[in-house]
């Protein structure tokens, strides 16, 4: 054979390396554009992943189908066989408990030995209602450290005292702390099963970021829960004060020898104050005034629970002392060691200008004498109903009657007046309470009450309402 010209031989020579390096770019493209076509994948997934979130969060689903688009969005984005959500205990924080886990998860957990060696699928349902310590295990560890953690395959007795179970054995994990606003929420996990391709440090770059919006999402549920809870509290609340309204007189009696006029004006949305009229026969009528102790839901419960009681006590009971006697004996052992009720209790004969009061530890009434222009306290012994079982009660708490002319006014009140506070931290007073009503009383019942509004709030300014205000006022004609 004759060797080939040398311009020829350079020319060949060119042409493969020309032809080598084609090739060469060829296939960097063709990867590049591979790599490009996984990362437009991943992204695709990771969007669709925030998508599925935050429709669950603006839709009505509920937080456990929040739950289940987590583990399985985030199971997805890294391309991993399973995922777990463990969400801390609201009460203690001592505990994680099971929100969602995928099918066929691996335990993330210590397993009992009547559990080690079942197969998976028989220990599925047990994973989804057992707790795992906050601070213990895989996942207490994690959650104790606020690290993420990408595991190598699991072997021999991993984070637990005990032997791994062939269910977890050489499976690979990541896991990561949802901590939001400094708030542990839980932790988030997904897993590969034992021979599958360990997660990669992108993987785990991705995983990290998916559980960060994982945490923001829960936190945000919680809000929304929370303030969902809160707006139906308030609504019932509102109702039961709708209730409680209902439950005060509209109007007072229509008494020919007597002039009443009252109001109620509740610190919170609930009342533990509470007046009424009782009808106890033809000639006799019934006027109460009370204050139970504490404020809000609890006093005004209490309070309907007084009233219905001496309401059905009352009829053609002409003493206030029995009645009352026999309210506190059906009040006692039902309500709170610490909660007692205030009450005086007065029945008014139309004819007759003689009234009866029974005081069950109540602010002394006031009464004014259109004679002489003087007020002068009312103070008959009494205890509180709730504070004993009957003895010491029926002993201490007695009949007491006065009369009433003709132009005298009594007042009745709860002590939210004369302990009305100002910007300054003074009460509204004893002696500012008796002089407002001295300098009013003559005007009758209407014009006492409207003193004593105008007076309170010139006293306390805007300062907030610190007690239940009642007050009733009777003159007699």
């Amino acid at each position: 054979m004759h060797p080939l010209p040398a311009f020829l031989l350079g020319f060949s020579l060119a042409a493969a390396v020309a032809w080598f390096f084609r090739r060469l770019g060829m296939r960097k493209i063709r990867g590049l554009e591979r790599e490009k076509e996984d990362l437009l994948t991943e992204e695709s997934r990771v969007f669709s992943f925030l998508h599925e979130i935050s429709t669950s969060l603006g839709g009505d689903r509920t937080q456990r189908r929040l739950h289940e688009d987590i583990v399985q969005g985030i199971a997805r984005v890294v391309g991993a066989d399973a995922a777990a959500l463990y969400l801390t205990d609201n009460r203690s924080g001592s505990m994680l408990i099971p929100a969602a886990l995928t099918r066929d998860c691996p335990p993330l957990i210590e397993l009992p030995e009547a559990q080690r060696h079942l197969p998976l699928s028989a220990i599925s349902s047990w994973l989804q209602l057992t707790a795992t310590p906050a601070h213990d295990g895989l996942l207490g560890s994690c959650l104790a450290s606020q690290i993420p953690v990408n595991s190598p395959p699991l072997s021999g007795h991993g984070p637990w005292s005990s032997p791994l179970a062939p269910s977890q054995e050489g499976i690979t994990v990541m896991i990561a702390p949802l901590i939001s606003a400094g708030r542990r929420i839980g932790v988030v996990a997904v897993a590969q099963h034992k021979g599958h391709p360990p997660f990669s440090p992108h993987a785990f770059d991705v995983f990290r970021s998916a559980a960060e919006q994982c945490a923001f999402a829960l936190a945000s549920a919680v809000i929304q829960q929370e303030a969902h809870d809160k707006r139906r509290i308030e609504d019932e609340i509102r109702s039961a004060s709708e209730v409680q309204r209902i439950l005060l007189p509209r109007s007072a009696p229509d008494l020919a020898d007597y002039e009443i006029h009252a109001t109620n004006t509740p610190a919170s949305v609930m009342s533990g104050d509470y007046f009424d009229y009782i009808r106890i026969d033809e000639n006799h009528t019934g006027l109460v005034i009370a204050d139970v102790s504490g404020k809000g839901f609890p006093a005004s419960l209490v309070m309907a629970t007084c009233r219905a009681l001496l309401r059905g006590v009352s009829a053609g009971e002409l003493s206030p002392s029995s009645a009352l006697g026999a309210v506190n004996r059906r009040l006692w052992g039902d309500v709170r060691e610490d909660t007692f009720i205030s009450l005086a209790y007065c029945i008014l004969d139309r004819h007759s200008p003689r009234i009866t009061m029974s005081r069950a530890g109540h602010d002394a009434p006031l009464l004014y004498s259109a004679a002489t222009g003087t007020v002068t306290p009312l103070k008959p012994p009494g205890l509180a109903l709730g504070v004993d079982s009957g003895k010491v009660f029926e002993r201490v708490t007695r009949d007491f009657t006065f009369s009433m002319e003709s132009g005298d006014c009594l007042l009745l009140y709860t002590d939210g007046v004369n302990e009305a506070v100002n910007h300054e931290g003074d009460e509204f007073g004893m002696d500012h309470l008796t002089e407002t009503f001295r300098q009013s009383a003559a005007g009758g019942p209407a014009s006492v009450i409207s003193a004593f509004t105008d007076a309170l709030k010139a006293f306390t300014g805007t300062q907030p309402q610190s007690d239940d205000i009642t007050i009733i006022a009777v003159r007699r004609r």
